[in-house]
């Protein structure tokens, strides 16, 4: 796309996007009928009931600190808006929505998440090393110019895979227990110091 084709394509998603709790209503939806979005495999309706139930855990218990909070209203632009592409089988994203949601909700930034796998054309603009890597926000300010993207995943979790990746005995499965227990020991903190890196470029 060129410029001004993605800026006009972005103004055009952010109208129509979801916002966070219409995002987590239809995950707790689906993972109560059994259904996901995208393709409806099996593996991902599993993975879109344990996204439900770490949404449910993260806005249950992921509280900003109030000093956290005003550092990041401190650092948005005027009139900038999130853009966040997701899908609900999306084990990163269960991790990093909640606390996107609070920070946006208390800088008066506006969130909106669309589906990945229904703007593949928009997704190719914000690729990671070629792939259609997810979540992914991308920051963008009042008069629709990206100001800057972060995702799939925290920096340092980023470094672990990396290393999990370099065995011959990698193992996806193992992989992602490892994941998950990482997340749930790191509590958000790595996500709060990438952000906080991303707002001040």
């Amino acid at each position: 796309m060129t410029v001004l084709e993605l800026k006009n394509t972005l103004n055009l998603i952010l109208a129509i996007g979801m916002t966070y709790d219409q995002y987590s209503e239809l995950n707790k939806a689906y993972a109560k009928q059994g259904k996901t979005s995208g393709e409806q495999k099996e593996s991902y309706v599993g993975y879109t009931k344990l996204g439900a139930a770490r949404l449910r855990r993260w806005e249950k218990l992921y509280k900003s600190e109030q000093e956290y909070l005003d550092e990041i209203t401190s650092l948005v632009s005027p009139g900038e808006q999130w853009l966040v592409f997701s899908e609900t089988w999306c084990g990163d994203a269960a991790h990093m929505l909640p606390f996107v949601h609070q920070w946006s909700k208390h800088a008066k930034v506006p969130l909106r998440i669309i589906m990945r796998d229904e703007h593949p054309t928009l997704m190719d603009e914000f690729l990671t090393n070629g792939g259609r890597s997810i979540p992914k926000l991308v920051r963008i300010s009042a008069d629709g110019m990206v100001l800057g993207t972060y995702g799939p995943r925290p920096s340092a979790l980023v470094a672990h895979l990396a290393e999990w990746k370099s065995k011959a005995s990698f193992d996806y499965k193992e992989w992602t227990l490892f994941a998950q227990d990482w997340y749930n020991q790191d509590k958000g903190k790595s996500i709060e110091s990438d952000f906080i890196e991303l707002l001040s470029k």
